[in-house]
């Protein structure tokens, strides 16, 4: 069992490899990619936006284009819509896997990232 961080206790469990009946091996994969991608795109300004209170909106552009708005909508998700749009998978998971865990696992990244109150440990 090894911590991605050096602070006890700031990872759940399951990322931790404690086994879980829940979380599957899609959920650990999606969960690296999103903090690779939030990481890049939110923790880098993250300190100068708290300060301003503001968040610019290419940031939502961004998220946007690389489909990362998507696991903000409620799951399950709409997969013949999202297949209209040519749309198969968000952060390389096939959107009919796409889960209520994925989905937690997303808000978890964001929150932890964006407000550098809550998680700056990270």
């Amino acid at each position: 069992m090894t911590s991605p961080t050096p602070v006890p206790f700031s990872e759940p469990p399951w990322l931790c490899g404690l086994p879980s009946p829940y979380y599957k091996e899609s959920h650990k994969q999606f969960q690296k990619e999103a903090r690779k991608f939030i990481s890049k795109h939110l923790l880098e300004h993250a300190l100068e936006w708290d300060r301003d209170e503001q968040l610019p909106e290419q940031v939502f552009e961004t998220f946007a284009k690389h489909g990362w708005l998507l696991p903000s909508l409620p799951a399950p998700l709409p997969i013949s819509w999202l297949k209209k749009l040519d749309i198969k998978k968000i952060g390389g998971v096939k959107v009919e896997d796409f889960d209520y865990l994925h989905a937690s696992i997303y808000m978890d990244e964001v929150i932890c990232h964006s407000s550098t109150q809550i998680c700056a440990y990270r």
